[in-house]
């Protein structure tokens, strides 16, 4: 089976909707592919993420406390309507129903707005960042779950961020190959993430719009010049998480090459159209 096809399969065959002879097809590529091997995991942690979310226990004495505020928040009866405050305490069902849609629409609906909108104004690289020194490609892997990755390729990747400045070339400079590309969603933006490898060597890609802040959690991040581009830099152990933005585009690239002779010309490579000089960032 080519890659493509194995692509889109992935989601059916982790949740095991596949016919045997379409499973059998596809496990005896993932052997084979270690690049469809890496999705697949990216995969399966998603959907692990997925159904360990659990509900949240409310406390049996939730409707007493509520019905107390109720009662101390509301007006004493009138003499108009002296039936008023009766009539209330009368249907706890209705207020129940309105208590259950007020905390309904309090956990879905407006967590998802809050959620959708902080996420449209900052990226969060802790995820990222605090996994770098156990295990790199892992913590690539959180980031991408963090932020509801897709398997994409480099045509696709065009066509789904065509606002974005980038390039994902099959090999960069210094020899790194890129081994799997994948569509990410940051609030309602649409980046891009790349994996490469070099003989065992994991450099990774993030290209997504400019944001009101990028969050590095407890980690420093210092200015920094890649070439003739004015960036910035957080450094953990041997890693370097670099970027670069331009009006469109911050690329962000995650390696432990030397900033002053490498990671210059790969820097050029996936942002070839980024102008020279500093560029107005916030973080």
């Amino acid at each position: 089976m080519r890659c493509e096809r194995v692509e889109r399969q992935l989601g059916r065959y982790i949740d095991g909707e596949l016919r045997n002879a379409e499973r059998d097809q596809i496990e005896t590529h993932l052997e084979l592919c270690a690049s469809c091997q890496a999705e697949a995991s990216v995969l399966r942690e998603m959907a692990q993420s997925i159904a360990a979310r659990t509900f949240v226990n409310v406390p049996g004495s939730l409707w007493a406390r509520i019905e107390q505020r109720l009662d101390d928040a509301r007006p004493a009866p009138s003499a108009n309507r002296p039936g008023q405050h009766t009539r209330l305490r009368g249907a706890p069902w209705a207020i129940a129903a309105g208590v259950v849609l007020a905390i309904g629409l309090g956990m879905f609906g407006l967590s998802s707005v809050n959620t959708t909108a902080a996420r449209a104004t900052t990226v969060d690289f802790s995820v990222l960042l605090d996994a770098l020194p156990l295990d790199a490609q892992k913590a690539f892997r959180k980031f991408l779950v963090r932020y509801e990755a897709k398997s994409t390729t480099p045509v696709a990747a065009k066509r789904i961020a065509p606002a974005l400045n980038f390039e994902t070339p099959a090999v960069l400079p210094g020899g790194f190959k890129l081994q799997s590309l994948f569509e990410i969603r940051i609030g309602n933006a649409t980046g891009i993430a790349a994996a490469y490898d070099r003989d065992g060597e994991f450099l990774a890609a993030v290209f997504h719009a400019p944001m009101r802040h990028e969050q590095f959690g407890s980690h420093e991040n210092y200015p920094c010049v890649i070439g003739e581009h004015c960036g910035h830099k957080v450094q953990v152990g041997e890693w370097k998480l670099v970027h670069l933005t331009d009006p469109t585009t911050c690329h962000c690239l995650l390696s432990r090459l030397d900033e002053d002779t490498e990671i210059p010309a790969i820097m050029k490579a996936i942002a070839p159209n980024s102008p020279a000089g500093p560029t107005a960032h916030e973080h």
